[in-house]
């Protein structure tokens, strides 16, 4: 908002900054990394804050350098030529060394920048991110739209910055500060389509999600999750439990404006953290589609154990759900209930049978279901994980991701590891490898992490490599040109790492812990 301390309206020149890393590096997926199925997903938060300051008459520029192959140079160049005032910088804990150093860089080539970063790093460690640089100036807590606003509008006209809300910064004196924590936003349908902000600065094709339509974009209906689930890092750091919805007119205008202004797209991803929690809004939304003869596709995050009707999940389909993206997590029951997947823990013993469940009504529905599975949870055991393998065969989703824990800071899962010493690394960069892929660091007593990543090199090519799945994807390409495309470029990028392993090659090694560096692990939930 304009007017705080001051007494007119000041707008700034600001880049919101996707900063350079490895090529095609996804910071903003849950599990940040280079992915083996060449996923690369929008900077979907940045953009929403791009599109609420063009709202607040900002003079905006937007850089998303591991998709457009921006260098550093690159972008001090477009700084200079653009006369940046401020830069709103994105950050994720694997990229946090080198994306500081880019910081550093910048503001070395124009000292004037005012500088913020954002993300979920920031907001589970704001101070020890401030105390890592004297150039950056203030980070963001949690969701993180109007703060940028405020910020950008005290900045713009030398007000006080103690007032802006969700906001830790800097004083003159080197002294950081914490400001009052900021509420959730309330009314999404305050903000701005993301979508309208792709349009104007992004490349739509650069953007791709190994399960989807090409190409795509991606919004949310809805923030927050009422679920608990120990790794799940946007609920605990961001987003929050508490659901907050779009209205269903909103989200249905802007399936409406990307199939008028953006005629490329093949399919919506819809990347709320649960789509399906209430099913009387979710169907609301389903028949307000149908009404307008919605023509995209949509996929869309969801649990297997919701319960969904066959009624439902056909409307849903009939309105444009083409796949789920679902997170099944372990075939093991203990597992599940460590992980505290459940609000209720008497539901863990029928978890299983739920999710075999809800696949068999998704294809009778006509949806297909990609399914999450991950390794390496505090009480894992070799035998669980060949269950885990077990299950995905049986489920036989559409296609599969197996990967081994890494947990977030922020997390429970990440203060249990840290309170078992399961943590083998002190070091932010080592959370990946040279070429930027997932490098798990945790230790369980009976598993090292090298068996971790070993294990689900074997479940890959065992669940992708099989006769009849092989046999299936074929029928499947030949039945939609669609389905053709997207099996083609999905597997010509996993299909080195099919046959190679993912991770030890020669110097892939976490680096010797530094003496300055932090704790750091994480977990990579989507995107594999």
């Amino acid at each position: 908002m304009f007017g705080m301390g001051c007494d007119m309206i000041h707008t700034m020149r600001v880049l919101f900054l996707n900063p350079p890393f490895h090529p095609r590096f996804s910071r903003e997926q849950r599990s940040p990394a280079v992915t083996k199925s060449g996923t690369l997903y929008y900077p979907k938060w940045l953009a929403t804050a791009a599109g609420v300051a063009i709202q607040n008459g900002h003079d905006v520029d937007l850089v998303d350098s591991p998709a457009a192959g921006y260098s550093v140079q690159a972008v001090i160049d477009r700084i200079a030529a653009k006369n940046i005032d401020a830069i709103v910088c994105d950050t994720s804990t694997p990229s946090i060394l080198n994306d500081v150093s880019v910081i550093e860089s910048l503001v070395a080539a124009r000292p004037s920048l005012h500088v913020m970063m954002v993300g979920r790093h920031v907001s589970s460690l704001p101070k020890e991110t401030l105390a890592m640089s004297p150039a950056l100036e203030a980070v963001a807590v949690r969701e993180y739209e109007y703060t940028v606003r405020d910020w950008l509008a005290a900045k713009a006209c030398g007000a006080d910055l103690s007032a802006v809300e969700g906001l830790v910064w800097r004083r003159a004196n080197g002294e950081i500060v914490s400001n009052a924590p900021r509420e959730a936003i309330q009314n999404l349908d305050e903000l701005p389509f993301v979508s309208e902000v792709y349009k104007r600065f992004l490349h739509t094709p650069d953007y791709f999600y190994g399960h989807s339509l090409w190409p795509l974009v991606v919004f949310d209906t809805s923030r927050g999750c009422p679920y608990h689930c120990s790794f799940c890092v946007y609920p605990q750091t961001f987003s929050g439990h508490k659901m907050r919805y779009r209205s269903v007119t909103n989200v249905a205008d802007e399936f409406d404006y990307v199939s008028r202004e953006m005629p490329e797209i093949k399919t919506v991803m819809l990347e709320d953290d649960t789509f399906i929690i209430s099913k009387p809004r979710t169907l609301e939304l389903a028949k307000e589609l149908i009404r307008r003869g919605n023509k995209l596709p949509f996929d869309a995050n969801c649990r297997a154990d919701i319960g969904a009707e066959t009624e439902l999940l056909s409307t849903l389909h009939k309105a444009g759900a083409r796949l789920f993206c679902v997170g099944f997590e372990s075939g093991d029951v203990e597992v599940i209930n460590g992980m505290k997947k459940n609000n209720d823990d008497r539901r863990d013993a029928k978890y299983h049978e739920e999710a075999h469940r809800f696949v068999r009504r998704c294809q009778e529905s006509g949806i297909m279901v990609h399914g999450c599975f991950m390794v390496g949870n505090l009480n894992e055991t070799p035998a669980s994980m060949e269950k885990t393998l077990d299950f995905a065969k049986k489920l036989q989703p559409d296609t599969a991701q197996f990967f081994p824990i890494m947990v977030y800071p922020g997390t429970t899962a990440y203060e249990e590891a840290k309170k078992r010493n399961y943590i083998q690394i002190e070091d932010w960069g080592g959370w990946l490898t040279k070429d930027g892929l997932h490098n798990s660091v945790v230790n369980l007593p009976n598993i090292t992490h090298e068996q971790l990543v070993s294990f689900c090199d074997r479940a890959r090519r065992s669940f992708y490599l099989s006769p009849s799945y092989l046999f299936y994807k074929l029928k499947q390409s030949l039945r939609d040109p669609r389905e053709l495309q997207r099996n083609v470029k999905g597997f010509i990028t996993l299909s080195k790492y099919l046959l190679r392993g993912s991770q030890h090659e020669k110097g892939a090694t976490p680096p010797k812990n530094d003496p300055g560096s932090l704790i750091q692990i994480t977990h990579p939930q989507g995107g594999d």
